[in-house]
């Protein structure tokens, strides 16, 4: 639905007061009125009055060349931009540019930027051209590793290397690691190694065999042996055994021999009863045989160990040799120790469980691998080796996982998930890493987490990767150690939510302290009357679209100076600028035209406007079919043709509207109609307590105003907001106070203050269009025409039917300063002389 307006006073990026007419205005602006000497003070205001009823004092209306700037051909020397060259510069941004390399210079924390302005204003090509300018010299970058933490595997450890260096340790660990598993089995099975190591078996064994055999020796005088059963797994223990006629007997088998009366009951008890002493005893010993084999165990290791560590330590001074970073050389030793600690894993035996189940040892294909030899692997999460400048890293969208990485999780044989230092992944912020990051504000603040988490990174310079369920509160499976981080971010959003967040964001003007402001208008001269030329120029060639002569860009000129509202600026939202080269590029070449002129510009942009004023058509013929009643011929008591904007969101366009007032005897006051049902918004109903404020200043300083008033906006049925119509409203409330008629023939657009001065206000050329194309629609009769803010005078850039109405005499255009200088046209006709001298205020 079309959002209406009555037409506010300029809009917030156009709302600079307009301190003094130019020349244009000044041209349209009647001449003050110079008080005589001698005059008495209270009396200006009449003598004002009665002066300005003369017609030399009336005010001039303006000619058709005031309501329409035109671009001079002549500025161009060439026939078509093919002609020329493309445009290689930023126009009209240079605070913005300034801003822009002051804080891509600054290196101090805190100035990152925010680049604020209009969408379509070339913010992201001007901080690209600047970057390119700034990144020229290639800075220290780093490549990041996480690689296994032997002392706390959940908190991976990382490791810092200058730039390409990262991948070349990554696959020397790997090289060196595959060396000593072909290695160790190989030096395993040598013949030196082999001896040594079976004579430290042979050692032991034969001290086990000793014990054994003294404890044999010294139960078998009580008739008893000593020898070995298989258990349940089929493994040999010693056992004693009673010896009956000569021969071992399980001490089970006792009880059937008695039965067979082999042996006597009271023999077997004792020899029960010794079975338990000795078992006892051999229990006793079976822990020294198991200290025994604790010391045989640790001496097969030492004699391992001491027979790799050579070979390890080469590994080690090699790697450090080629390494020698920080923290590097702490890590290795940690690997060479886990190494020396389990070098049975590299044992011939245990080679064969796993070969065929890690080729590569970042990818292990089952957990056996990865517990065995994945922990050697090194993680390069962020590789700069073909890095030539400054990273300028652009993320289109910043949802958490992007912008700072992640810990992927990985579900094992039993389904359980599980991550290791190796699930590790960079986001953009690593990767902008001694560098520039751009990202849009409205995207950064709309994704879930990414505010809070970005704000703690740039405050304290340090990135924690964490997997985003971890940020919500999950359980946690590994804390990487945290990276320190020297990057700017370069913000881009609208001026509107740079101002929020630095208000309401405690923390924000910390972060950003460097504000770049893109125009969305520049002076119009004729250097930025050239450099359009060559953006077409450039527009044409990137996406093959036929060239245009002067004519054709003198018309797209004049376009980019009426998107403004001002005849002296020009806009800088060249997206729009190329959309219209675009439409214009498709009607030319479906009519066959080789070269576009100002014909093909100005039919697309009339198909441009047919194709989205379906609804200013259907007002436009509910005016016409008298649905709507608006009045352009003759004149009427309390009545007056205000002004209004509606807007679709993809244009606007004006449409006039009645605005009636009545009058009563009462001390009521002024009643706004619309605010009573809730229909205005606060800027109208502020424009209308400027209407009460004037009548007090004007005709209650004797007495107090004592009166019942009411205005509306007719057959009005939705929100209404601005304050554009408070002088049409002044003018409505005065003809109904004095009943003087009002001109039906003319329209009226002005806010007015308590003082009685008319102010400018916006959107001024579509609302006299509105009120043209209903009168132009009814006939026009020569009279008809529209009274506007002097100020609104340069502002002028009405379509080409208007300007010729214009000259021909059928429409006219009139600039007012105050509300009450514009008699002789019928607005007030002698209003307020007729209010002193009947005496209404005394």
């Amino acid at each position: 639905m079309a959002q209406r307006q009555q037409g506010s006073g300029k809009s917030t990026a156009k709302s600079t007061a307009r301190s003094s007419a130019k020349s244009t205005a000044k041209a349209a602006t009647p001449a003050r009125q110079v008080v005589k000497k001698g005059a008495p003070k209270n009396n200006i205001d009449k003598t004002e009055i009665l002066t300005r009823r003369t017609k030399a004092d009336a005010p001039r209306e303006l000619t058709y060349e005031q309501v329409r700037w035109h671009c001079p051909e002549k500025i161009f020397n060439f026939k078509t931009t093919k002609e020329i060259g493309p445009l290689t510069t930023i126009v009209g941004q240079h605070r913005a540019m300034e801003s822009l390399r002051l804080g891509a210079g600054i290196n101090s924390p805190g100035f990152n930027i925010f680049v604020s302005g209009l969408s379509g204003t070339g913010r992201l090509t001007t901080i690209k051209v600047i970057l390119e300018e700034v990144t020229t010299a290639v800075p220290p970058t780093y490549d990041y590793c996480y690689v296994h933490n032997f002392c706390d595997p959940d908190q991976p450890r990382l490791l810092k290397f200058p730039q390409g260096r990262g991948h070349e340790f990554e696959k020397a660990v790997e090289e060196a690691i595959s060396f000593i598993r072909r290695r160790i089995p190989q030096l395993f099975e040598e013949e030196g190694f082999q001896k040594s190591r079976q004579e430290i078996i042979q050692t032991f064994h034969e001290k086990e065999k000793e014990i054994l055999r003294e404890f044999d020796e010294k139960i078998r005088p009580s008739g008893f042996a000593l020898g070995q059963v298989e258990d349940e797994r089929g493994t040999p223990q010693p056992e004693i055994f009673p010896i009956i006629n000569d021969k071992p007997t399980s001490i089970n088998d006792l009880d059937e021999l008695v039965a067979k009366k082999k042996i006597s009951d009271k023999k077997v008890q004792e020899l029960k009863q010794q079975y338990k002493q000795f078992r006892q005893q051999l229990f006793e010993l079976a822990k020294v045989g198991m200290k025994i084999m604790q010391e045989y165990r640790k001496a097969v290791a030492e004699h391992d160990r001491a027979a790799t560590a050579l070979l390890v330590d080469g590994f080690l001074d090699d790697l450090y040799e080629r390494f020698p970073f920080d923290r590097v050389l702490s890590y290795l030793i940690e690997v060479k120790k886990d190494i020396l600690d389990h070098i049975e894993l590299f044992s011939p035996g245990a080679q064969q469980e796993t070969q065929g189940s890690q080729e590569n040892l970042d990818t292990p294909s089952n957990d056996s691998a990865l517990e065995k030899f994945g922990k050697y692997a090194v993680n390069v999460i962020l590789d700069n080796s073909g890095m030539k400048a400054a990273p300028v890293i652009v993320e289109t969208t910043p949802s958490f996982v992007n912008l700072f990485g992640t810990v992927e999780r990985k579900a094992d044989a039993r389904g359980a998930l599980k991550s290791d230092f190796r699930n590790i992944k960079a986001g953009s912020l690593l990767k902008a890493d001694q560098g520039y990051l751009i990202v849009n504000a409205i995207d950064v603040l709309n994704e879930p987490g990414v505010w809070p988490v970005l704000k703690r990174a740039l405050l304290y310079g340090k990135l924690e990767i964490q997997a985003w369920d971890n940020f919500q509160g999950a359980q946690r499976h590994i804390k990487p150690e945290p990276i320190e981080l020297n990057v700017k971010v370069l913000m881009i959003g609208d001026s509107h939510l740079y101002h929020w967040l630095y208000f309401r964001e405690e923390d924000f003007k910390k972060m950003f302290k460097v504000n770049a402001e893109f125009d969305y208008e520049a002076d119009l001269t004729d250097d930025v009357i050239i450099s359009y030329a060559h953006f077409i120029h450039k527009m044409c060639d990137e996406e093959h679209l036929p060239h245009f002569d002067r004519s054709g860009v003198a018309a797209v000129v004049e376009w980019a100076v009426r998107h403004t509202d001002n005849q002296r600026r020009i806009t800088l939202k060249f997206s729009d600028v190329a959309d219209v080269l675009r439409e214009t590029a498709f009607y030319a070449q479906k009519a066959g035209a080789a070269v576009i002129s100002r014909r093909e510009v100005e039919f697309a942009l009339l198909e441009r406007r047919h194709r989205n004023n379906l609804l200013s058509e259907k007002i436009r013929n509910h005016i016409l079919e008298g649905m709507l009643l608006v009045a352009t011929d003759g004149e009427r008591v309390g009545q007056i043709n205000g002004l209004t904007v509606y807007s679709t969101g993809v244009v606007s366009f004006g449409k006039p509207v009645r605005i009636t007032a009545t009058i009563s005897a009462g001390s009521a006051d002024i009643i706004n109609i619309e605010r009573e049902v809730d229909l205005s918004g606060s800027i109208h109903n502020k424009g209308m307590l400027i209407l009460a404020g004037l009548l007090r200043d004007r005709f209650a300083q004797k007495r107090p105003l004592t009166l019942s008033a009411s205005i509306a906006f007719e057959q009005s049925y939705g929100d209404i907001d601005g304050d554009s119509a408070s002088a049409a409203e002044t003018y409505a409330l005065l003809s109904a106070l004095t009943g003087v008629p009002i001109k039906q023939y003319l329209s009226v657009t002005g806010s007015i203050n308590q003082k009685g001065d008319i102010q400018p206000i916006g959107g001024v050329n579509d609302k006299i269009r509105g009120f043209f194309e209903v009168c132009e629609a009814r006939g026009l009769t020569g009279k008809q025409g529209v009274v506007i803010p002097f100020q609104n005078v340069q502002d002028l850039m009405l379509p080409h039917t208007i300007v010729n109405a214009v000259k021909a005499g059928k429409f006219h255009i009139y600039p007012f300063e105050r509300y009450n200088n514009f008699q002789e046209k019928g607005l007030l006709i002698q209003a307020k002389l007729w209010i002193d001298e009947h005496g209404i205020n005394k």
